[in-house]
């Protein structure tokens, strides 16, 4: 089995850093809309959640064209680099407000087009970014090698811009007004998007492909009968779209629970750095489990832990009185079993391009990587339509400025509005961990040794005589 060297794990790592303090910032766009430019909540969470989703189905698309792509950069590297570089500009662009009526018309376009074409521009780096990975090696270990050690910073990089993006804000413009915190994330915006370039450089210059396995070009209908043929790669796809929704249902409502709920908003700095920190944990508790358990137990270990720390949750908002400190102390498990399911779920869809190719005669890590990134923006979507919709649901009362100090104003919610808040947060993640177990219990079928017997039959089909994997 092929090796990753050190050098090739850090420059990957490090760009997944870069790529996720860039996915980070469009947490910070739900605030920005609602709470900064002060659009109205519903039409923000409606209109997020269908760009996701379009967003999302265009990924398979974008599977197909890097499956298509011969460079001597070969097929992933150029797009990395190609959507870095597009993404980056749309980023700095949508944060520049260019100072409409709020609510007008020309307002809710300019934040839709530009919301779209971030969404657009990320997935052309983000597909053959984690489609790379397959084409490392086709060892489990040396895969779940360099996913943890990405994972480790990918996790460092979000919790970086999502727990003091509001913080950062106000000291990159110079004061608490509304005014102020636009200002300073306007500057911030710049500053990830240097940073995005420069990891990403660093990236494409060191990650170098090894498994190069000659496929005919697939069209578009070519990918999603792959895609229909490959049963385990749907079955992680819908166990990773359920997980995930609930980790953007908790996120998002997080900064409206921590403002209205608890009554202390800076404190969703110090809850948000701790979850980042307890992913980190929990990427590394990974490395030393998978030594002692097999996959499948892994993940369940992981969803009884997100599972007990929610119901625990709700415990504590409902009979417990929000008590700050049981709220760290619950949400922990939640945080860290989060942690180890965002390394399974990478391994997982790793050892599905090696199942599709057995199955269908044709190896594409790019479809593999496509669900990953259709799946986590179709949740994302779908979390924060739900948030938006749920707000106005509930009778949730948006801040406004006030117009002498241009302080923000926010009104003293009512008791149901604050319960709705807890519900969204702690009930709905509960449902979607139970459906999700369920599922993955019932029909994923891919275990360490079925991979192994997968991987030595396609030797014998390759023709690979020697063990080597380059063809």
């Amino acid at each position: 089995m092929e090796k990753i060297s050190f050098r090739t794990k850090i420059s990957f790592a490090l760009g997944g850093m870069g790529k996720d303090m860039m996915f980070a910032m469009s947490t910070v766009m739900l605030y920005y809309f609602t709470d900064l430019l002060l659009i109205n909540a519903a039409f923000i969470g409606i209109m997020m959640m269908v760009v996701r989703v379009w967003d999302a189905v265009n990924d398979p698309i974008m599977g197909t064209i890097v499956e298509r792509t011969e460079s001597r950069w070969g097929k992933f590297r150029p797009w990395i680099l190609i959507g870095t570089v597009l993404n980056a500009v749309v980023l700095v662009v949508l944060f520049t407000n260019p100072g409409f009526a709020t609510n007008s018309a020309l307002q809710k376009i300019f934040v839709t087009l530009l919301y779209t074409l971030w969404g657009m521009t990320y997935t052309l780096m983000d597909i053959p970014f984690w489609s790379m990975i397959p084409s490392l090696s086709s060892s489990q270990k040396e895969r779940e090698s360099i996913t943890i050690l990405t994972r480790l910073f990918t996790s460092i990089g979000y919790f970086i811009i999502a727990a003091g993006y509001v913080s950062i804000s106000k000291i990159l413009g110079g004061g608490e007004a509304i005014s102020n915190e636009i200002v300073g994330l306007f500057y911030l915006s710049i500053i990830v998007a240097v940073i995005f370039i420069a990891t990403e450089i660093v990236t494409v210059s060191n990650v170098k492909e090894k498994i190069m396995v000659k496929e005919p070009k697939k069209t578009v209908r070519d990918m999603f009968e792959l895609l229909k043929q490959n049963d385990q790669l749907l079955v992680v796809m819908i166990v990773v779209l359920i997980i995930n929704f609930t980790l953007y249902i908790t996120s998002g409502v997080a900064i409206y629970y921590m403002t209205y709920s608890i009554g202390d908003a800076d404190l969703f700095v110090l809850f948000m750095a701790a979850a980042g920190v307890l992913q980190v944990f929990g990427s590394l508790a990974y490395g030393i489990v998978s030594k002692k358990l097999k996959r499948k137990q892994i993940y369940n270990v992981a969803i009884f832990l997100q599972l007990g720390g929610f119901i625990l949750l709700f415990v504590n908002a409902f009979f417990l009185g929000n008590s700050v400190a049981l709220l760290f102390a619950f949400g922990a498990p939640i945080f860290f079993g989060q942690g180890m399911f965002m390394v399974l779920q990478t391994v997982m869809l790793s050892d599905t391009v090696e199942y599709g190719e057995l199955k269908t005669g044709k190896r594409s890590e790019a479809l593999a990587f496509s669900v990953q990134t259709f799946v986590v923006k179709l949740a994302m979507g779908l979390s924060l339509g739900v948030i938006g919709v749920g707000l106005t649901i509930i009778k949730f009362v948006q801040p406004v400025e006030d117009v002498n100090t241009g302080e923000v104003i926010r009104a003293v919610q009512s008791t149901a509005t604050l319960n709705g808040m807890s519900l969204m947060m702690f009930i709905l993640p509960i449902f979607g961990l139970i459906v999700g177990q369920y599922i993955f219990n019932k029909k994923h079928i891919l275990t360490e040794e079925k991979y192994e017997e997968i991987l030595a039959e396609l030797k014998v089909k390759r023709g690979e005589s020697n063990g080597e994997n380059t063809i």
